[in-house]
């Protein structure tokens, strides 16, 4: 049995990040797979580090 990518992130990357990336890729129509959520996610970061500078 594979183990859940969401929990699978979840020790990378904190909690809220990953539960926003997960609902995101639903929104756009796919599934929650490991690399869509980690695409999300990089994405969310790189975002997030742009607005600080």
């Amino acid at each position: 049995m594979k183990r859940d990518p969401v929990r699978k992130l979840l020790s990378r990357y904190p909690r809220v990040l990953v539960i926003k990336a997960a609902l995101m890729t639903l929104k756009n129509g796919q599934k929650i797979e490991m690399d869509n959520v980690e695409k999300l996610l990089d994405n969310i970061i790189r975002n997030s580090e742009e607005g600080r500078e």
